[in-house]
């Protein structure tokens, strides 16, 4: 099939080709709209002060290379101990929560600096704030406790949010439209290919390998 060919087909099954993706996108519309909870996060930042770096060494504060490893690899765990059930339970605990299991905690580290950034997200803007806020505190001391770190500092306290993180409602909308799309243009091409009537002459040639010697022309009835 040529793509002339598929532009026929769309153009003869238009509203079909239009009727799917507008119908995909309206109920993706309507679900995240009407049923999905707006997310929000709130970030702290804390600088992780290691004994290295606290050791009096003249050198200590150039920014080398391999502090920003350090930097990364504490990062790396500070998500592990981000995780840990003990921490999550502590900050819970002095929240007055049950437990954190609605909010989402991701920590990372950027790759040019030593900062440490501790973000929560949920579906209340001032309960993740405090979360951030606590838990930054636990990992803390506990990082104090058992890794090589003299002290972790807080760079900025996590603020509630005033405006929602989440969820990428268009964007959901625009995938469920490119989606219903990409189905209505499959649909099309699988029932011309189960279609075996005969509509030109070009495909009776190209079906029999024989020439058309003639026509049977339709009276006004429908009838041959």
């Amino acid at each position: 099939m040529t793509l002339l060919e598929l532009f026929a087909l769309i153009r003869k099954r238009l509203a079909l080709v239009l009727a799917l993706p507008i119908a995909c996108a309206a109920i993706t519309a309507i679900v995240c709209w009407g049923f999905m909870p707006n997310e929000y996060t709130a970030e702290t930042s804390i600088y992780a002060l290691t004994k290295t770096s606290a050791s009096g060494d003249p050198n200590a504060e150039v920014v080398t290379s391999s502090d920003l490893n350090a930097s990364q690899m504490l990062a790396n765990d500070f998500a592990e101990l981000a995780k840990n059930d003990q921490i999550q339970a502590d900050t819970a605990e002095a929240l007055g929560l049950s437990s954190l299991r609605g909010y989402k905690i991701e920590v990372n580290s950027s790759s040019t600096t030593r900062i440490i950034k501790v973000s929560v997200t949920g579906s209340d803007p001032d309960s993740c704030a405090l979360v951030a806020n606590k838990l930054a505190d636990e990992l803390g001391e506990t990082a104090v406790r058992i890794m090589n770190v003299e002290a972790v500092n807080v760079v900025s306290d996590a603020k509630a949010p005033l405006s929602p993180s989440g969820p990428r409602r268009p964007l959901y909308t625009l995938v469920a439209a490119l989606a219903g799309l990409f189905v209505a243009i499959a649909l099309v091409v699988i029932m011309d290919m189960l279609n075996t009537t005969i509509r030109s002459d070009e495909e009776a040639v190209e079906l029999l390998g024989a020439p058309v010697i003639g026509r049977f022309p339709l009276d006004k009835g429908g009838r041959r």
